[in-house]
């Protein structure tokens, strides 16, 4: 545990003065949507608890992370306290607000942890206002919050996990978003190799330069997948998700067990199975949670056989996004 500040001054006595707020995990790029696709999934979060104070400002009294996580403290560096100022300076309060954050999604991951934090942070700021904020005026703070994190702002996982479902985001303007509707539930099996993979290492063997062919093959995939998406068709969604030529198979390189591990979810028949952000976890399409044991499984195994401890989940889309508990 480390400690920020111990010492706020607490208003007590009013009512919804103290909040906990849950903020979703996120899948994002899913094959062929590089920093323009995030999906917002179940069960995997961070959480927040906060107050009003006296003093204007944000402040972090504690902050609670996986075992041998480092979280940083600095209410100018943590992703959640950053969402929160910049909601408290848009709303132009006067008071301000103390967090307890509570992390339950590890760093460098692939998903969405950093998002989940600011989410997380700015949604408990919010509900602290005397008069809300609506929700999708809060892309801009959220957006903030991320980019302390990863050095610029990124919507592909920020985004779905303030508004649930699936979301493309511009890569270039990420305040330009659409949240794509969902015809039916889609399960998801999920696994966590225990494999370090760095944000900034995964983007600088990323090429500057592409085949033209690849650009269009590419673009072509990423529209016929959000179609799919938009149709229930899973089967559709998994084959394209898998056609990416241009990212996933650079970021491949990074994840030893990667190809055994898709070869693997296919073989127990999901629709498709790709890496999740920059890795080096994967995701998997099922046809239902009993569907999802038997392909994560399949993938568990793989990746063990390959050497690699992991860690293992079934979920599901998460439709509402961040949320007060």
């Amino acid at each position: 545990m480390e400690v920020a500040s111990s010492s706020v001054s607490v208003i007590a006595g009013q009512p919804g003065e103290h909040v906990v707020v849950w903020g979703p995990g996120s899948l994002s790029n899913l094959g062929p949507g590089f920093d323009a696709l995030g999906l917002c999934i179940q069960g995997l979060g961070d959480r927040v608890e906060a107050w009003r104070t006296e003093t204007p400002g944000v402040t972090l009294v504690e902050a609670n992370g996986l075992p041998g996580s480092t979280i940083p403290v600095d209410p100018a560096r943590n992703t959640a306290t950053v969402a929160a100022a910049a909601v408290l300076r848009q709303a132009k309060a006067r008071h301000g607000v103390a967090l307890r954050l509570y992390k339950g999604l590890p760093a460098g991951s692939g998903l969405g942890s950093s998002a989940a934090s600011a989410v997380a942070g700015a949604w408990a700021a919010n509900l602290l206002l005397d008069q809300p904020l609506p929700r999708e005026t809060l892309v801009e703070a959220v957006l903030e919050g991320e980019a302390v994190a990863s050095g610029s702002r990124h919507g592909d996982n920020v985004l779905p996990s303030l508004l649930g479902g699936l979301v493309l985001v511009s890569a270039s303007d990420p305040t330009c978003y659409r949240r794509i509707p969902l015809p039916a539930p889609l399960a998801i099996a999920l696994i966590l190799p225990r494999v370090a993979v760095l944000t900034r290492t995964a983007r600088e063997i990323l090429p500057r330069q592409v085949a033209f062919q690849d650009a269009v093959h590419n673009a072509s995939a990423l529209a016929f997948m959000i179609d799919a998406f938009r149709s229930g068709d899973w089967e559709a969604v998994g084959r394209w998700m898998m056609a990416d030529r241009i990212v996933e198979p650079v970021r491949a390189t990074l994840v030893p067990c990667y190809e055994a591990v898709r070869q693997a979810a296919v073989s127990a028949g999901a629709f498709g199975c790709a890496l999740t952000g920059s890795g080096p976890s994967m995701f998997a399409l099922a046809r239902d949670a009993l569907h999802a044991r038997q392909v994560l499984s399949a993938m568990r195994e793989a990746c063990l056989e390959s050497g690699v401890e992991v860690e293992g989940y079934v979920t599901a889309v998460d439709f509402e996004g961040v949320r007060q508990l």
